[in-house]
């Protein structure tokens, strides 16, 4: 969190070429790589900071823990149960080990951590990036503490963390902005050391970036995190709750190269609930959310919450939406007039996609969505998700009344008819060797050369063929024919989507993928299949290794 409202290929011939021709092992081996697929679909759960800022301790925490079970979130799908900003003191002893006050947490740590595994749920922990947390540049209930950060003992805090046992850990960014340290670099070595910590106990941690989008993380986050924020807060300490903050953040939010399944753009915590936030704006909160497959972390008191807000929480259609193992960001798709705005997320099957209608006007508006914006040809078949009700097929469009400062959520079911709308994602998959197009120790460094390797489900295999013929990974790289290369032998390799033709294939009947730029087929080097084999171009022929499924 933050309390304040602060708001090229560049490499010579020969590095690249080194790149892309170093042999390495898989990420699958190597255990200082980045943590990226603790998670598969946006993380659900609760976090203290809300609703009650620093004045959190074990009973504090036990209750909302009980709470999300006893209110059926749990069943709904909620896990985690996040210690926000608050739980330290920055007290540390001989050793440079965390200590903390025993009156607040009797049992230490891994007192509550038990306790909440024990409901069956997942305990999340959180640090500042810089020797001082925000916990002493804006203290909130309690005093300013200093040395509230892990700077100097990321190894160790992030081993600590794992050994009481917590499977979540938010890392903010107010020790790490005050000291003008780079925040691609820091949490770079966060990630790794909460690898090495996750490869000494074998408990992966799901890592939080919370930099509010100081050093544009979704340029780089999604090779070494499960989420970053995207903005400043959604609520600061003493605020009443506001859905012009929630349009803030929405649209802080919208980096939808960046995302794919096990990797977040995080709009921050939920306020769903929180006090003076009506029905109305409880459900075109969580809309925006789940449309942007955004984790969806509740920050209301549970223990007190309405009936409403529950509801609200719990819907399950909606919850779908968001958790959607596509892991897709939706996208704007049309804005026939100021402020009336349509949003499509491809969802996992075919022609299915969730829509949101936004008016962010100041009067009632109809607002259409059109299948031809949404990638669907012929009738659709449209539901109302959170009432659970089917509103009927129609042939070219749907027209919905949405009341000032509200969303309208949809799914629709119809027949995918090309545009954004029908992008695939998958896996490919190699015929000869029946292993997976892969990028070597999920690197995300320009030059990266594809290889062939055992499937395994990871970020590193998941690929997406675009409108425009760009197979992209990560969300923001493109598998590329290196410098323009149109000779046997090119590297294909990843680099910044930049979309001109040696980013572009062809995916072809007879299971080749060729480059639109030279015609040659995309090809696993000697007609070898051991793992690591390097992809390049070649002259098409009737070779397995020239043939390839999308999965």
């Amino acid at each position: 969190m933050i309390r304040s409202r602060r708001r090229r290929r560049a490499l010579a011939a020969a590095a690249a070429l080194a790149i892309v021709a170093a042999a390495s092992v898989s990420s699958a081996q190597d255990a200082t790589a980045a943590p990226n697929n603790v998670v598969t679909t946006p993380p659900m759960g609760w976090a203290s900071w809300n609703t009650f800022a620093a004045k959190i301790n074990y009973s504090v925490i036990k209750a909302q823990a009980d709470a999300l079970v006893s209110s059926g979130m749990k069943d709904a799908g909620y896990q985690y149960v996040n210690i926000d900003e608050g739980w330290w003191q920055g007290t540390r002893d001989s050793g440079g080990n965390i200590t903390v006050d025993s009156a607040d947490w009797p049992g230490g740590m891994k007192a509550i951590a038990d306790y909440i595994h024990g409901k069956g749920l997942k305990a999340g922990i959180y640090t500042d990036a810089g020797r001082d947390g925000c916990g002493y540049y804006y203290p909130t209930g309690r005093p300013a503490a200093p040395g509230s950060g892990s700077e100097g003992h990321y190894d160790q805090d992030f081993l600590q963390f794992s050994r009481w046992g917590f499977d979540f850990v938010k890392v903010d960014w107010c020790g790490g902005n005050a000291e003008g340290l780079n925040p691609q670099t820091a949490y770079t070595s966060i990630s790794d050391s909460i690898a090495r910590a996750t490869a000494q106990t074998g408990r992966p941690m799901t890592f939080s970036i919370c930099s509010w989008g100081n050093g544009s993380p979704w340029n780089w986050a999604p090779g070494v995190s499960t989420m970053w924020r995207t903005s400043q807060d959604i609520i600061y300490y003493g605020e009443t709750a506001s859905m012009d903050r929630v349009l803030t953040n929405f649209d802080s939010a919208q980096h939808p190269t960046a995302q794919s399944a096990g990797h977040y753009n995080d709009p921050d915590m939920l306020i769903v609930g929180m006090p003076n936030f009506t029905a109305a704006q409880n459900r075109t909160h969580f809309g925006l959310w789940a449309i942007s497959g955004a984790p969806l972390l509740a920050g209301n008191n549970l223990a007190t919450m309405s009936a409403d807000t529950r509801a609200v929480l719990t819907n399950r259609e909606v919850i779908a939406i968001d958790q959607d193992p596509l892991g897709r960001q939706g996208t704007k798709v049309a804005e026939d007039a100021t402020g009336l705005q349509v949003y499509s997320k491809t969802l996992s099957g075919t022609g299915k996609r969730a829509v949101l209608l936004l008016n962010r006007t100041g009067a009632t508006a109809n607002i259409t969505a059109r299948w031809s914006s949404l990638g669907l040809t012929g009738s659709a078949a449209v539901r109302n998700p959170w009432t659970g009700t089917d509103l009927g097929s129609f042939t070219t469009s749907y027209t919905a009344s949405v009341p000032a400062h509200e969303a309208v959520l949809l799914v629709l079911s119809g027949t995918d008819g090309g545009g954004s709308g029908g992008d695939k994602t998958g896996t490919i998959v190699g015929k000869q060797s029946n292993r997976c197009l892969d990028i070597n120790n999920s690197s995300t460094a320009n030059g990266t050369q594809a290889q062939i390797w055992d499937c395994n489900g990871q970020s590193n295999q998941s690929w997406t063929y675009a409108s425009g013929k760009q197979l992209t990974i990560y969300g923001n790289k493109c598998l590329d024919a290196y410098n323009k290369g149109t000779t046997n032998g090119t590297p294909v390799v990843i680099w910044d989507c930049n979309g001109q033709n040696n980013q572009q294939w062809n995916l072809n009947a007879d299971g080749t993928i060729t480059s639109v730029l030279s015609g040659l087929c995309l090809d696993a080097s000697g007609a070898a299949t051991a793992n690591g084999t390097k992809i390049v171009l070649w002259a098409c022929g009737s070779g397995d290794n020239q043939k390839w499924t999308f999965k």
